[in-house]
């Protein structure tokens, strides 16, 4: 088999023209040498792990702010070198990672280490790439060597059931015991967000983790584990209505609104329920659909939908209270109730009279916000806008008062009153509401608030102070709950210590954890600890060791 010489490129070429003529030349001469090995075209070409479907193929200059599949190739290509491109993300987006991946490539295969293009797949990197594919080597570099493949197996556990279904996927990734690393990609099959399973280049081991997820509508799924070429996949069938199709939303159409009048009074209580719908809905359909509406008392009702794409609706329900009460009532989009988005809610407050002395007091009706998850709101009802009431919010802020005025001054007729607070943290509260002219009535309803992960505010980890070998070292630091993820790397070569975040699996409240280390070398050390969901949060850690 005769040699093939490969040119490199001129450093005169300074042109556009020059560099486009040259990057061609190099594409000819990948052709050539594909010929002279047996016809094999760039998806059939070997690179690095022996997988062809990592050489990149590109057709396009590519650079930080682009996203495509292009990019998700070049991705896939660079992490088949972890020297190259450690971080491993595919993610089809091309960020400050994947630059830093492209330079480091240039720099090892003799491309560009500095000024224009140097960080940009042009068309000189893209023709480099696929030398590189053709033949192993470019420049007189060789590419990585060949890895263990990667493998693993999932199980899901229970595999059918009535919607909503919790099902619990035990993903066990590494079997091939490979110590290079690599990211295993867990898929529901329902559409929703995929789970990242990472495993570090120095973790020889398999690992072994549960994912819980919740299936809200009737279907077959299919549950994907994937990495790299290797794919496993198990079946979940879900009984119950089918996730209805998004609808062909159209501007300028009335807001949707959900009313009542009156919303108390004595039972009975005929209330009236007016608004509109639109085909917005999330309920819509050709041909006419309904949305549910919940009176809060057992009994439900259908509002009809629009037939037509594009049209709109008043509706009127009369329902009749017959007891004594506090009810919120609620109109879905849709007919799944509560599985749909809601179109609103009102509170409906039934008693037998405004006597302070013999008023039926209803419970009070806490809700959430949908903006801030922290923030919620408390409705009561009391005989008249002068009675007394104290409501504590459980986290130590100043009480709600309002001193009660007796029988004089005010109209004996029923009032109904409504106090927001926001809390500062999340956790597990009690919200007390006594009312009455002596606060007689006690009411003690429990919360438990969850605070969003991206608003934790981490605090910077913190080691045992420096000195002499062998030391042994301990890092402590916080979490916002005890399933949020970690990875902390040493310095020193051993493996790393990490935990998969859990996602809200669990309390969210936030914990310290402390992690021990011999170091048994002297010289200075560098630990790195990343944290969060997706490890976004990082800190830097010196500790020198002493003779």
């Amino acid at each position: 088999m005769g040699a093939f010489l490969l040119a490199p490129f001129a450093a005169s070429a300074v042109t556009v023209a020059e560099l486009q003529a040259q990057a061609q030349a190099l594409l000819a001469q990948v052709a050539a040498l594909q010929a002279q090995y047996g016809g094999n075209t760039a998806g059939n070409v070997t690179y690095g792990t022996g997988n062809a479907s990592l050489c990149p193929q590109l057709g396009r200059s590519v650079y930080r702010g682009i996203s495509g599949p292009d990019v998700l190739r070049l991705q896939k290509f660079l992490a088949g070198d972890p020297g190259i491109y450690p971080e491993a993300i595919l993610s089809g987006y091309f960020g400050v990672n994947t630059e830093r991946a492209v330079q480091r490539w240039q720099t090892k295969y003799h491309i560009i280490a500095a000024g224009p293009g140097y960080g940009v797949a042009g068309p000189r990197t893209a023709a480099a790439m696929a030398i590189l594919c053709s033949t192993g080597s470019y420049n007189g570099v060789s590419g990585p060597a060949t890895q263990k493949p990667v493998s693993g197996f999932i199980s899901v556990s229970p595999i059918s059931g009535e919607a909503p279904l919790t099902v619990n996927v035990t993903a066990t990734v590494n079997t091939a015991n490979s110590c290079t690393g690599a990211i295993y990609t867990l898929e529901y099959g329902d559409g929703s967000a995929p789970q990242q399973i990472p495993v570090s280049a120095r973790n020889c081991e398999q690992l072994n983790q549960t994912y819980p997820h919740v299936y809200q509508y009737g279907g077959t799924y299919q549950v994907r584990l994937s990495a790299g070429t290797h794919s496993t996949t198990a079946t979940v069938t879900v009984s119950g209505a089918p996730k209805p199709p998004p609808p062909v939303y159209t501007s300028g159409l009335p807001s949707e609104t959900f009313s009542a009048s009156p919303n108390s009074g004595p039972a009975p209580l005929t209330v009236t329920f007016t608004g509109t719908v639109n085909s917005n809905d999330a309920g819509f359909c050709l041909g006419g659909c309904a949305s549910a509406l919940d009176f809060g008392d057992g009994t439900m009702a259908s509002v009809d939908l629009p037939a037509t794409v594009g049209g709109w609706l008043n509706y009127t329900a009369t329902h009749i209270y017959k007891q004594s009460g506090g009810y919120k009532a609620t109109l879905y989009q849709g007919g799944a109730g509560s599985a749909q988005p809601k179109v609103g809610s009102v509170t409906i407050i039934v008693d037998t009279g405004t006597n302070p002395a013999t008023y039926t007091y209803s419970a009070p009706v806490i809700s959430t916000s949908t903006s801030n998850a922290l923030a919620l709101s408390v409705e009561f009802d009391l005989p008249s806008a002068c009675t007394g009431y104290l409501l504590s919010w459980g986290d130590g802020s100043t009480d709600a008062v309002q001193n009660d005025s007796g029988t004089s001054g005010c109209t004996q007729a029923r009032a109904v009153k409504t106090l927001s607070h926001t809390y500062a943290a999340g956790g597990n509260y009690t919200v007390t509401l006594r009312r009455g002219p002596t606060l007689a009535r006690v009411d003690a309803v429990p919360v438990a608030l969850i605070a969003p992960a991206s608003a934790y505010i981490y605090s910077s980890p913190t080691p045992s102070a420096s000195a002499t070998a062998p030391l042994t070292v301990n890092l402590e630091f916080d979490l916002p709950s005890s399933c949020t993820g970690y990875r902390l790397s040493w310095g020193d070569g051993p493996a790393d210590s990490m935990q998969n975040d859990g996602g809200t699996g669990c309390a969210q409240t936030p914990v310290v954890k402390t992690l021990a280390h011999t170091y048994a070398a002297t010289g200075t050390y560098t630990m790195v600890l990343k944290r969060g969901p997706t490890l976004t949060r990082k800190d830097d850690v010196s500790l020198t060791i002493y003779q």
